[in-house]
């Protein structure tokens, strides 16, 4: 996978768009790919394969993910603290399909690097957006987590969850399901979420005002 290390900070400065997506080419694609067909692969994973205390991290990150989303409508700054615990160079996609295609030759009904992200979560944050005025309240539960390392790699894991989620907006309220697949990182941040993976059981039909994060 091709970083944006590669290019000197002082390079990276000179772009008018801050923080700069250099690291979006095609080996990131590729990787993007490899992963994806990794997560949706039929196999139930044994547990035990990562160490404990590496294990609870994981699982304490993904639960503080989905808490900070539906604090969104409360806090103001929930989305800001949501975006810190993801790596400088990572990935939010939402599949139009399943499973999950090569983004770069399919329709994807969200696909976002971390300017995009940092674009809509800042958008969000001013409370004039259209689509989110009023703003959804969310609640959100996950089970069925399983956690495993990342092939040919010691500071990175895969996981993956099905998912519920209820949204309230102006009286109305719907339930979208599916399963998250995630990529975890350890950075010199911490650890770090590279890439979440938002695969809907209905994805292949007509969406709603999905306008906040799943």
């Amino acid at each position: 996978m091709s970083t944006a290390t590669q290019q000197p900070a002082a390079g990276r400065q000179g772009y008018r768009h801050q923080p700069p997506s250099l690291y979006v080419v095609a080996s990131f694609y590729d990787w993007l790919v490899d992963v994806s067909a990794d997560l949706a692969r039929a196999v139930v994973r044994e547990p035990g394969t990562v160490e404990a205390a590496r294990e609870r991290d994981i699982v304490r990150m993904l639960t503080v993910e989905a808490r900070l989303l539906d604090q969104g409508a409360l806090t103001q700054d929930a989305y800001v603290q949501w975006l810190a615990l993801f790596a400088e160079e990572c990935a939010y996609w939402i599949p139009a399909v399943s499973p999950a295609p090569d983004p770069r030759c399919s329709v994807t009904l969200e696909f976002h690097d971390r300017r995009r992200l940092l674009d809509r979560v800042t958008r969000l944050g001013t409370g004039l957006a259209f689509s989110q005025f009023p703003t959804s309240r969310t609640a959100r539960q996950f089970s069925g987590l399983e956690v495993w390392a990342s092939p040919g790699r010691s500071d990175e894991w895969r996981a993956r969850y099905s998912f519920t989620l209820v949204e309230s907006r102006e009286g109305h309220g719907r339930v979208l399901a599916g399963w998250n697949g995630f990529v975890l990182r350890e950075t010199e941040a911490g650890l770090s979420i590279v890439l979440k993976q938002v695969n809907l059981i209905d994805s292949d039909r007509p969406q709603g005002n999905n306008s906040f994060f799943l």
